[in-house]
This record gives C-alpha cells, sequence and structure tokens, in this order.
C-alpha cells in the first residue's frame, strides 16, 4: 500500500504544475489581448477626438484674391490651410485671420498652418498689408450655414487685384 500512496504523490505534483502551467499561459495570453486592446482603444479614441481627420485646405491667390478649396469648413474640426507657394505672390505670403488670431508669413520651407475654428459664420482671411482678401465659411458641427459675417478686415486698400500697390505682387 506504501508503494500505491507514494505513486499518488508522485501525480499530484504533475497536476499541479500542469494547472499552474495552464494558469501562467491563460494569464499571459489575458495580459496580451488587454495590452492589444488598450492599444487599439487609443487608436480609436483619437480618431473620435478630431473626428478622424484633418480639415485640409489649399490656399492660393487668383486675380488678386485669396482662393480657399474647399471654402467651406466645419466648427471643432482641426483645419491645415497648405498655402500653393507657386500662387502666392509678394505680401500674400503673410497671411491673417484676426477671427481665429491667425497670423503666419509662409515660406517654400514652411507653407502650412493649423487652428481650430470654434465658431461658425463667414470669415475674412487677408494679407498683412490688408490687400490681398479673401473669404471663408465656418459651418455649424451639423453642417448648418451661420449668418454671422466678419466684418473686422472687410474694408481697406483693393489693389491686391491690380498687382499688389507696392507689396512685392
Amino acid at each position: 500500500m506504501a508503494h500505491g500512496s507514494g505513486a499518488k504523490e508522485c501525480f499530484i505534483p504533475m497536476k499541479n504544475t500542469f494547472v499552474l502551467v495552464g494558469i501562467g499561459i491563460i494569464i499571459v495570453i489575458a495580459i496580451i489581448f488587454l495590452l492589444s486592446y488598450s492599444g487599439n482603444a487609443n487608436l480609436t479614441g483619437d480618431s473620435i477626438g478630431s473626428k478622424g481627420e484633418v480639415q485640409i485646405v489649399k490656399l492660393s491667390v487668383e486675380n488678386g484674391k485669396y482662393i480657399m478649396n474647399p471654402s467651406e469648413i466645419k466648427k471643432g474640426i482641426p483645419v491645415r490651410i497648405e498655402a500653393d507657394m507657386s500662387k502666392m505672390p509678394g505680401c500674400s505670403k503673410s497671411i491673417v485671420i484676426s477671427a481665429f488670431n491667425v497670423r503666419k508669413s509662409f515660406t517654400n520651407n514652411d507653407n502650412t498652418i493649423e487652428f481650430t475654428p470654434d465658431k461658425a459664420g463667414t470669415f475674412n482671411i487677408v494679407c498683412s498689408m490688408n490687400m490681398y482678401k479673401g473669404t471663408f465659411t465656418i459651418l455649424e458641427n451639423d453642417g448648418s450655414k451661420s449668418d454671422y459675417v466678419d466684418q473686422a478686415t472687410a474694408s481697406g486698400s483693393s489693389c491686391g487685384a491690380s498687382g499688389g500697390c507696392g507689396c512685392g505682387g
């Protein structure tokens, strides 16, 4: 009988070893799963937080006026304005969007600016000398248009259309 009871003792530790290895494998799989799940959650969170994208707007000058394409963008979503430097003469490279406290002088090596519009309406973009002008529309979050029209920089010289009036155009 002693031999029989010794054999049982031999199997008990092996069973415990298999159980411990099984638990260890389950723990490792759970850790891997949790790490990969939390990584995906971060990606999803970033996408949801920025609504999945940045609104890219191309900026150029035609006939002395700023052209933004598209000219309608949504409120609350980051905007990246990319200036086409081949179509930006003289002082048109130095932009001001006063409604959003945006000022920038574009160069060939630095032709983008980013901001997040926090209000809706029609807003002005002008050069720093107020000669080149344009407008763009920020839509409400639901896509509707606001009646607000920015009047802050609507007046001033319009000589940008005739070649820049001394601002290098």
